[in-house]
């Protein structure tokens, strides 16, 4: 089993965070206050609290699963044909560790 387990949880449009605090004051009203009266009747839209349960759910799951992209129900999303592709994941490993080695280390 690897020691380090990298997913990823994608826990929808959550209105009333602070995402939207550069936008101006009538946006930032709507996303406070009125878009998230609507968050129970739109598909992938969520709320912080359920999107912590979700992401906790993933955290805390020992099945030991990784390499996994859960949806905002915290359930496994199937992966795109590019990230199916060795040779597009090869390229990825490889142009990562060639960013990685050009970093000077931080003294």
């Amino acid at each position: 089993m690897p020691r380090l387990h990298c997913n990823a949880v994608e826990p929808g449009f959550t209105p009333a965070t602070a995402l939207g605090r550069e936008s101006n004051a009538f946006v930032r009203f709507l996303l406070k206050y009125v878009l998230p009266l609507l968050v129970p009747f739109m598909k992938y839209w969520s709320t912080p609290k359920q999107a912590a349960r979700v992401i906790t759910k993933v955290l805390l799951n020992e099945g030991g699963a990784t390499g996994v992209y859960y949806d905002d129900k915290g359930q496994p999303m199937s992966a795109s044909a590019l990230v199916k592709d060795p040779k597009f994941t090869a390229r990825v490993v490889a142009e990562t560790r060639a960013l990685l080695a050009s970093l000077e280390p931080v003294t």
